[in-house]
């Protein structure tokens, strides 16, 4: 049986029915009290609140017992996004209840955050002032702008730019400070000589085999135990266990185990795409569950091991780590199994 409870249909004055369809509320304006709805009394500078139960202070004021105290806006600032307060313009900064003009030295100008300055284009901060960026012979500003870099066919040497010598049968590299041998020739040394047919025929096979990797990688994305993101391409490494085992080898009188040899397989496999490559840092651990003659509950016992991988685009790596674990003879041990593991990257740092 249901039972329904009966509401007045006619609130207090100055009040509707409930939304909920159970009662009253208040108009706006007014605030319940008791079964009464009272005006709000709103000071002078206020306006009803949003909720239209009580007040706000009008932008440029603030509330100040129980009423609206004017913002004192000094000077070279303006009300702030919040309207209650004060904020320096663009080109000054505060200092107690003043705001004082940003100095900004010879080759600078303001910040983007609108209260100090930072140097242009090609000069970099050297105590306060911007010194200029000595550019050597055949390099550029870099892209932070405070340094420089060496053009494409020269590298880095000391305060100098040194011209990369490339043999023949060769062509700069795709980060344009060193050389690669072309499609036909490997590298001897510093030169490039001719494959022979069979290291050709296994040039053709591996990259068949990238290409076709390269496809799968790209319909599928990557997955597994666990993944990180690369923040400077957004490159996704995921690491996935493959199997785990274990191998226990019993006392000289075969009636309990002295120790146990485990091992972890795990493949690590990224989205990327770009001409550098990957440093990867996997972590892995493994826990092992163990229960003896001599004892009357379950013990366990936990190892970890990490590895670096290089992967490049669309690449992928396999491991497998091994995890020893040794036991008192007095526990003589009759049961051991693994209870969990996990691999995790630990970071991933673009080359």
């Amino acid at each position: 049986m249901t039972f329904c409870v009966a509401y007045a249909a006619d609130g207090p004055p100055n009040s509707h029915p409930s939304v909920l369809g159970s009662g009253w509320d208040c108009d706006r304006g007014y605030y319940k009290s008791g079964q009464k709805c009272v005006k709000v009394v709103v000071p002078e500078n206020a306006s009803i609140d949003v909720y239209g139960s009580g007040w706000a202070c009008n932008r440029g004021y603030y509330k100040s017992g129980h009423g609206c105290a004017k913002v004192q806006v000094p000077e070279n600032a303006s009300i702030d996004v919040y309207g209650s307060g004060w904020a320096c313009n663009r080109g000054y900064y505060k200092s107690g209840q003043k705001c004082v003009k940003v100095i900004v030295p010879e080759n600078a100008s303001i910040d983007v955050y609108g209260s100090g300055w930072a140097c242009n284009r090609g000069y970099y901060k050297s105590g306060h002032g911007c010194a200029k960026v000595q550019v050597p012979e055949n390099a550029s500003i870099d892209v932070y702008g405070s340094g420089w870099a060496c053009n494409r066919g020269y590298y880095k040497s000391g305060q100098k730019c040194v011209k990369v010598i490339v043999p023949e049968n060769a062509s700069i590299d795709v980060y344009g400070s060193g050389w690669v041998c072309n499609s036909g020739f490997t590298k001897s040394s510093m030169s490039c000589v001719p494959m022979t047919p069979q290291e050709i025929q296994k040039q053709k096979e591996l990259e068949k085999a990238l290409a076709a990797e390269i496809q799968r990688r790209r319909a599928q994305g990557v997955s597994g135990d666990d993944c990180e993101t690369e923040y400077k391409t957004n490159a996704e490494v995921c690491v996935e266990i493959a199997s785990g085992d274990l191998d226990c080898n019993e006392s000289y009188g075969g009636n309990y185990y002295r120790d146990c040899d485990a091992t972890l397989s795990y493949e690590v496999s990224t989205d990327y795409s770009g001409g550098a490559y990957l440093d990867v840092d996997v972590e892995c651990s493994l826990e092992i569950e163990y229960k003896g003659q001599e004892t009357y509950s379950t013990q366990t016992d936990s190892a970890s091991q990490d590895e670096s991988h290089s992967l490049y685009a669309h690449g992928s790596d396999s491991e497998t780590m091994n995890f020893d674990f040794s036991f008192s003879s007095y526990k003589k041990i009759t049961s051991v199994r693994i209870s969990s593991a996990q691999c995790e990257i630990d970071s991933v740092d673009l080359y």
